[in-house]
């Protein structure tokens, strides 16, 4: 790290009053082979358990082990009472410590599930510690395709909510390698399709994750893995660890999308819809990825269009195709022992029943919906 940037050593509760505030290099750092900007906006119950410092100590394992393989590892921290003047901090993690390289405006006013504050921070992460490859951990709550007052799609700011089309607009041309969801249910079509030109490569869950997320201690060594970085790896291993759980604990699904694949998956999808006429038999017993108490109102994709009954060489292509979209996939037998998952194609998709529901949660606002589902005459929502 250059002198210039002259950070502060920070434990894992640094009071931003406390520190200077350096500035933004204006020497250009030397550039390494990775940055992974991990974005935390935990000002939420997230932060209220202390999930927060707990995966800041991981990440400092991590680091003291060499696992970031000469690569640097950026933390966006969001902290629990940023009303209370905890303001946000940009921070790098160490192998001797926690860094921190900028305090963000002492604004209560301004969120960091704001598109803006987003596309700051990637800024300063990539004048900060400059690389050939960039990766995006965003970590937080998170709900999928739902964009509603009463559901978030990503985070949780003080109630404050990000919609999956923010979220993509925030990424437009951002250069990241690939993102990592450590948050729950953004394994959906829905959410995919709007992300699929934000990274090459996108990780993520189809359900309810444990509060405790990533294992960082563990998947650090893929995400800086030399070349590409491996998110099989990461996200396995992940899964891994919480299917070595036993009881209700025993709970994970995990996801890899390439999303370059996804064209081809949707153009499968728009033939299958298309000559999508009548609701068949059913429909309302697809798979659930979640709980009564959660609902995210995603269902296991290949389970739904099986029971659209489509034409056998429409489906054998369509398998195809979401056989090289989903190059990894597994989830344990069920959610926290309450819904068995006996199907996980590694997508989830909202299931209509009632062409009523198509404008439901803004559905009609996707652009899955507009591209593919929207194709069916009985699935379209006429003006």
């Amino acid at each position: 790290m250059l002198a210039v940037l002259f950070t502060a050593t920070a434990c894992f509760e640094p009071d931003s009053k406390d520190e200077p505030d350096p500035p933004v290099p204006t020497v250009p750092a030397e550039s390494v082979h990775r940055s992974v900007l991990v974005y935390m906006v935990a000002d939420n119950s997230l932060g209220s358990w202390n999930n927060d410092q707990a995966d800041l100590r991981e990440m400092r394992t991590a680091a003291k082990a060499g696992d970031l393989n000469g690569g640097r590892l950026i933390v966006y921290h969001n902290r629990p009472g940023t009303d209370s003047g905890k303001a946000p901090l940009l921070l790098e993690v160490t192998a001797t410590g926690i860094d921190i390289l900028k305090t963000y405006p002492d604004d209560p006013g301004i969120y960091s599930v704001d598109p803006d504050r987003m596309r700051e921070v990637i800024t300063d992460m990539k004048s900060y510690a400059p690389a050939d490859d960039y990766g995006l951990v965003l970590w937080s709550h998170a709900s999928g395709w739902m964009e509603t007052s009463m559901a978030r799609s990503f985070g949780e700011d003080r109630r404050q909510t990000m919609k999956i089309s923010s979220l993509a607009s925030a990424l437009r041309d951002s250069e990241f390698s690939f993102i990592y969801f450590d948050c729950c249910s953004m394994a959906s079509v829905e959410v995919m399709w709007e992300l699929r030109h934000a990274a090459p490569v996108i990780v993520a869950s189809g359900i309810e994750l444990p509060a405790d997320g990533m294992p960082y201690q563990l998947t650090m060594p893929y995400l800086f893995a030399p070349g590409k970085a491996d998110m099989v790896g990461a996200a396995s291993t992940t899964f891994n660890f919480y299917d070595s759980i036993t009881g209700s604990s025993r709970t994970c699904a995990m996801t890899v999308v390439d999303t370059e694949a996804l064209q081809a998956l949707a153009e499968a999808s728009a033939d299958i819809f298309s000559g999508v006429t009548e609701f068949a038999p059913g429909l309302s017993s697809v798979q659930p990825y979640f709980r009564s108490a959660v609902r995210t109102y995603m269902y296991d994709f290949e389970d739904y269009v099986e029971r659209l009954d489509p034409d056998p060489a429409q489906l054998e292509a369509w398998r195809a195709a979401l056989s090289d979209a989903v190059i990894y996939k597994a989830s344990t037998p069920a959610l926290f022992n309450i819904v068995d998952l006996d199907r996980y194609c590694g997508l989830g998709s909202y299931v209509i029943l009632d062409p009523r529901e198509i404008a439901a949660f803004n559905y009609n606002e996707r652009e899955w919906y507009r591209d593919v589902v929207s194709r069916s005459p009985l699935l379209r929502l006429e003006n």
